[in-house]
């Protein structure tokens, strides 16, 4: 397996690992759109960002979305 592919498999596996912080986040997320629309993986990004969340699980999240952005998806998938 190639060091690329172990890469995309370690970013597939995110929400898994860190379930409870991608959980707080839409929650947050969620509050701040307040059901205008459905939570889109900028939102997490652009959240982020704004609150100015540091440590490795914050930019481990940001490359899933961010993977999740460039396979064509927009609204967040997450059960």
């Amino acid at each position: 397996m190639s060091q690329t592919s172990r890469n995309i498999e370690k970013i597939k596996k995110f929400p898994i690992k860190n379930r409870k912080t991608l959980e707080n986040i839409i929650k947050r997320v969620k509050q701040i759109i307040n059901g205008k629309r459905e939570i889109m993986y900028s939102d997490i990004i652009n959240f982020i960002i704004r609150e100015r969340c540091i440590g490795e699980e914050y930019k481990q999240l940001i490359i899933w979305c961010n993977y999740k952005i460039r396979l064509g998806k927009t609204y967040v998938e997450f059960e």
